[in-house]
């Protein structure tokens, strides 16, 4: 399945936005995520956290600890590539993806997310295409939620990005 939104943000340049998306603190501000490396942060292989990405980072969001008080993360996702201001391409795989109610359709796939920032007449927009992302049925027990896995995370970059984003940033939703 490929999911496909554009979301506006008035006031705001899309320099601004690509700044603030490859931000660990900003990251964890301006989503649901919350902040602190706990919750949300950039990961570099060989160096650790860092507070800014760059291409091969990992994103590491929606942290927890599980039974054992080891860290997990809900979502994992590597920079695939970067145009300063304008585009960020990453792998992306969450926990939902492993959360099949037919184990045997999980995939070990990582969909592809791309984020183009564009300038708008009043502000800027983000158009996201997230594709690959898996449609085999899940059961998210925390939220109750049961549906296609497409479907959740289509309606979860509104509730998880986007609406969290506009409130950050001080936007109205267009």
């Amino acid at each position: 399945m490929n999911l496909i939104q554009t979301i506006q943000f008035q006031g705001i340049t899309p320099e601004r936005l690509y700044t603030a998306y490859l931000n660990s603190v900003e990251h964890g501000h301006m989503t649901t995520s919350g902040a602190g490396e706990d919750h949300t942060t950039w990961f570099r292989p060989g160096k650790g956290n860092v507070g800014d990405a760059e291409v091969g980072d990992e994103l590491r969001c929606w942290g927890f600890k599980d039974g054992q008080g080891e860290q997990v993360y809900n979502l994992k996702a590597t920079i695939l590539e970067l145009v300063p201001n304008q585009l960020i391409v990453q792998t992306w795989k969450n926990l939902p993806f492993t959360l099949a109610t037919n184990k045997e359709l999980v995939t070990a796939l990582p969909s592809t997310l791309v984020l183009r920032f564009r300038k708008t007449a009043f502000g800027s927009e983000i158009h996201m295409a997230h594709i690959n992302v898996p449609d085999y049925e899940v059961f998210i027990e925390q939220t109750g939620e049961k549906d296609a896995l497409g479907n959740i995370i289509n309606t979860h970059w509104g509730l998880q990005y986007w609406e969290p984003m506009q409130k950050y940033f001080g936007c109205n939703p267009k």
